[in-house]
């Protein structure tokens, strides 16, 4: 972990420090970061941390810290505070990027002894291969990636830069596709298409990514992929979009940008997830989305569906 000590003056030319308001002494250093509840009552004068207005009125004790960022509601609420403050229009954003800057825990570039990297395949400079990673023949790998241990990337996956793929994941195996032969036996269909993998997508642990039968299976840019999903052949998940914890996504499912798809949704394959469309947790998907839709239930329906069907429900019970 870099944990770099730092004076608050070092942030004046960041352009959240200019469109901001500082009020405090701006020479005081900042060596760590803290929760906002776990600081109350502390001595934290050289610690970081944040707070959003919900969690205001949960501060029963002083706080004394060395640099809180804030909006200017909470500020107003907190200002009697022993503080140097950052006001700021969205607090946890300034503050994540603060942590980037001088708390990150991305592992320096290198490659683990461990690792196995099949000749063909070069590992730019910038870039971490964790210990017992296996990449195969045909892959190609982008600048300032990081791949964690005992994750496997299967022949000819391209990975742009800046990727960032969790412990235990295989991405690009062959995905479950079976056809009955002369006999009723199941054959595996050999599947000859690949994992493609654009800049700046993060794939969290315990996750399987399938290639394509034939063409690609595709995640786009800056997709958020979160632990424990999978994600099956043919699927293409268009940018901004965040597939969240125990999602399954079946084939050639097209899913849209800036999509959310909630904890344990399940989506059916050939479907279209339109760009916009969230879903509620444990959502079952069996028919496509317009564009924004929200989506919730098993089989999930639109919100304006469900309220409606709610209606009816109630009418019927209260008949009884």
């Amino acid at each position: 972990m870099m944990n770099k000590s730092f004076k608050i003056e070092e942030l004046s030319n960041e352009s959240y420090f200019i469109a901001g308001q500082f009020i405090g002494n701006a020479n005081s250093s900042i060596s760590d970061v803290v929760g906002i509840k776990e600081s109350q009552g502390k001595a934290c004068s050289h610690h970081l941390s944040w707070i959003n207005d919900k969690n205001v009125s949960l501060i029963n004790k002083p706080l004394e810290l060395g640099l809180l960022i804030l909006n200017q509601s909470s500020f107003d609420s907190l200002k009697h505070h022993k503080c140097n403050f950052l006001i700021v229009e969205n607090p946890r954003s300034v503050f994540q990027k603060i942590l980037k800057q001088y708390f990150s825990r991305k592992k320096s570039a290198g490659i683990e002894p461990s690792a196995f990297i099949h000749p063909t395949v070069k590992i730019p400079g910038g870039s971490y291969i964790g210990h017992n990673v296996v990449i195969e023949e045909g892959c190609t790998i982008g600048n300032d990636c990081e791949i964690l241990h005992n994750s496997v990337i299967m022949q000819n996956t391209k990975i742009g830069d800046r990727v960032r793929i969790g412990s235990n994941c295989t991405i690009g195996n062959f995905g479950f596709g079976y056809e009955k032969n002369e006999h009723n036996d199941y054959d595996l269909i050999e599947h000859l298409g690949n994992v493609v993998i654009q800049n700046d997508v993060h794939i969290h642990n315990n996750t399987c990514i399938d290639r394509g039968v034939l063409g690609e299976t595709y995640i786009g840019e800056n997709v958020k992929v979160d632990n424990l999903v999978h994600i099956a052949h043919g699927v293409r998940i268009e940018r901004n979009s965040l597939i969240i914890a125990n999602a399954m996504v079946a084939g050639s499912v097209l899913i849209g940008e800036n999509s959310w798809i909630a904890p344990s949704t399940s989506i059916k394959n050939q479907l279209t997830i339109s760009s916009g469309t969230l879903t509620g947790i444990g959502a079952v998907v069996l028919k496509s989305s317009e564009k924004n839709d929200v989506l919730i239930g098993a089989p999930a329906t639109t919100m304006e569906e469900y309220k409606k069907w709610s209606v009816i429900r109630k009418s019927l019970l209260d008949q009884k």
